[in-house]
């Protein structure tokens, strides 16, 4: 049997567990000593369980509804996920973060936010981003991690933390790049609750 690559396990996992909601198949995709970062997750499987079996009340997904997933990027047993969801009524922005070991989600990071419409990054055509974001694409491959390998349509991902005025915000960027040059940008940002269903932090 030909081995499933980790973006593949993802997909499946966001498929059957959270759109169709088979809770009994989480075992099939998620280690048992699952660590969670999200701050509203619990760690194991039985933190996914118990969301499951909360969504399991909710509506079902209509089959026509196109998949939230806007981006997938894996490289080493890393999977970065950018979804864009509609859920109770809510635009919510997430960019989730998944090491998969032995064929088995083992840890889990994500950022969400709600969109306001404001003060988002804006690209233009010279591929900078307005004073709201970084000004530099040059500056962004050099701070992040001295990329010399660039290629045509690369997506990178970025997972920081952000430190001002004694709070801590969860950062989440993809950048997509060509020749050298940022031609798109999502990012999400979210404060870093005080207290969370863990005892693993956001990072």
């Amino acid at each position: 049997m030909e081995q499933k690559s980790n973006k593949n396990i993802v997909t499946e996992f966001y498929r059957n567990v959270v759109r169709l909601r088979k809770s009994e198949m989480i075992a099939d995709y998620v280690h048992e000593n699952y660590i969670q970062h999200s701050p509203m997750g619990k760690d194991g499987r039985e933190g996914l369980f118990e969301m499951v079996e909360f969504l399991k009340k909710l509506p079902p997904v209509e089959e026509t509804t196109p998949s939230p997933i806007v981006n997938l990027i894996a490289e080493d047993d890393y999977v970065v996920a950018h979804l864009d969801i509609h859920f109770m009524g809510k635009h919510i922005r997430v960019i989730e973060l998944f090491r998969v070991q032995h064929g088995l989600a083992a840890e889990h990071w994500d950022v969400t936010e709600e969109p306001t419409g404001k003060n988002e990054p804006v690209i233009n055509i010279k591929g900078l981003i307005n004073e709201v974001g970084l000004r530099d694409n040059e500056y962004i491959i050099d701070l992040y991690s001295k990329i010399d390998d660039v290629i045509i349509h690369h997506l990178i991902a970025v997972h920081a933390e952000l430190k001002q005025a004694g709070k801590s915000t969860a950062l989440f960027d993809i950048f997509k790049m060509k020749d050298r040059q940022i031609t798109e940008h999502h990012y999400v940002k979210q404060v870093v609750p005080e207290k969370m269903m863990h005892n693993n932090g956001m990072f």
